[in-house]
């Protein structure tokens, strides 16, 4: 959908990945879904009521994935965010991932301005 709406943009998936049998479960079909974007910030699995799994992280999905990728953390996701320059973004996941849409948003208006002055 996203792609039909911005068919020659760049767009940038940021996805937290929700509990860790969903991950272990579904790590091909999200890393499938994601490889429509044109890259992917990916960050930890929000574990929710679970306890980790042994083997089983964002990792799992990252190694499937058939475009550019970096792993990242909530706390460092807003400094991969500045260091790039983005068009469209998604912030995908079930998890807090929302708390960070305010964080990201201020990084994105802080470039355009800068983008703005330049």
């Amino acid at each position: 959908s996203v792609k039909r709406l911005y068919p020659n943009r760049k767009i940038t998936a940021i996805f937290q990945p929700h509990l860790f049998t969903r991950t272990r479960d579904f790590y091909l079909e999200f890393a499938n879904s994601l490889s429509l974007a044109t890259e992917v910030l990916l960050l930890d699995i929000y574990p929710a009521r679970e306890k980790p799994i042994p083997g089983v992280s964002s990792n799992l999905i990252a190694t499937e994935l058939t475009v550019p990728f970096e792993l990242s953390n909530e706390d460092n996701i807003c400094e991969l965010v500045a260091e790039r320059q983005l068009e469209v973004v998604l912030t995908i996941g079930a998890g807090d991932i929302d708390q960070l849409v305010g964080p990201i948003k201020n990084v994105l208006i802080n470039q355009a301005q800068n983008d703005s002055k330049k």
